[in-house]
C-alpha cells in the first residue's frame, strides 16, 4: 500500500483545473491519492512510484526524478483527478445512505451527464499519460527503479500503454519515430532483430542481444515490457544477455513474431 505522499498538492490542482477555490480540501485530496494509486503508479511501476514518494518526504529528489513529477506526472495526474470528481462531489455518504447533492439556482446534471464528463477528462489525462510513458521508455537508463521494478507477488511493473483496448489497433497513431540519442549527443538509428518460435518455447536465445542492450520487445504486434527478473507479468519478458524468457507458466505458439529493439 503507497503512502499518503502526494505529486500535487490542492492548490496547484485548483489552479489548473480553475475548480473554486471555495471547494474543501478534503474532498479532493481522497481523489488525488485515489487516482495515483490507480493511474500513476502503474504507468511508473510500483518501485519507481514509491521511490519519488520517498524522494519528496526526504527532499533528496535528483533533477531527472522532479522533471517527471513537474512536466509529466503532474498534467496526467491532474486529469485523472478530474475524472473522478464528478461522482465524488455528486454524492456523498450521510447516515441514511448516499445522497445525490443539490443546489438552489442550478441544475443537477444527470447520470449520464457524470459519465460524459468523466470520460472527457480520462481522455484529457490518458494523453498526458501516454506522453509520459514515452519519455520514460526512451530515458529508462535514467531512473534505476523504473528500468528495474524488481520481483514479488505485490510488484507492480511499468505500463507500456495509457490506454486500453480489448483489440490491437496497431501502435497509436502520432507516436514519433523512435530516435535515441547517445553520450555524444549524435541521433542513430536503434538495430532490430527478429525471431520466430517453433512452438513451444518458453524461452529462446537471440544471438544479435548477447552482449546489447535492449529496449523495446514485441510479441505477436504487441508491445511488452522488458525485465531482467523472471516474472509471471504477460506483459513482460525477461531478456538477460540474449536469452529471452517467457513469463512463467507461458510457451510460445509455432509461428510467433517476436521483434527487438536494442542498441
Amino acid at each position: 500500500m503507497s503512502s499518503n505522499i502526494l505529486f500535487i498538492s490542492e492548490t496547484l490542482f485548483k489552479e489548473r483545473t480553475g475548480a473554486s477555490t471555495a471547494i474543501d480540501g478534503k474532498q479532493i485530496f481522497p481523489m488525488i491519492k485515489v487516482a495515483q494509486d490507480m493511474y500513476i503508479q502503474p504507468t511508473l511501476g510500483s518501485t519507481f512510484y514509491k521511490r519519488l514518494q520517498m524522494g519528496i518526504d526526504a527532499g533528496n529528489l535528483t533533477n531527472d526524478e522532479k522533471l517527471v513529477i513537474d512536466d509529466y506526472i503532474t498534467d496526467s495526474l491532474v486529469w485523472y483527478t478530474m475524472s473522478l470528481l464528478p461522482f465524488a462531489m455528486g454524492y456523498q455518504l450521510f447516515s441514511k445512505g448516499f445522497l445525490q447533492k443539490t443546489a438552489e439556482e442550478s441544475t443537477t446534471p444527470s447520470h449520464k451527464d457524470l459519465e460524459l464528463i468523466s470520460s472527457q477528462y480520462k481522455s484529457m489525462a490518458e494523453f498526458y499519460n501516454t506522453r509520459m510513458i514515452w519519455y520514460l521508455q526512451e530515458n529508462y537508463n535514467k531512473y534505476f527503479e523504473y528500468l528495474n521494478p524488481g520481483s514479488g507477488a505485490d510488484v507492480i511493473f511499468p505500463e507500456t500503454r495509457a490506454y486500453s483496448c480489448g483489440i490491437f489497433l496497431g501502435d497509436y497513431i502520432g507516436k514519433p519515430s523512435p530516435r535515441y540519442v547517445n553520450s555524444t549527443s549524435i541521433n542513430i538509428t536503434p538495430l532490430v532483430a527478429y525471431f520466430t518460435t517453433t512452438g513451444g518455447e518458453a524461452s529462446f536465445t537471440v544471438n544479435e542481444l548477447m552482449g546489447k542492450e535492449p529496449f523495446f520487445a514485441s510479441r505477436g504486434g504487441l508491445s511488452k515490457g522488458i525485465t531482467k527478473f523472471a516474472t509471471a507479468n504477460t506483459s513482460y519478458i525477461q531478456i538477460v544477455n540474449g536469452l529471452v524468457t517467457l513469463p512463467t507458466g507461458d510457451i510460445a505458439m509455432p509461428g510467433e513474431l517476436f521483434t527487438f529493439l536494442y542498441r
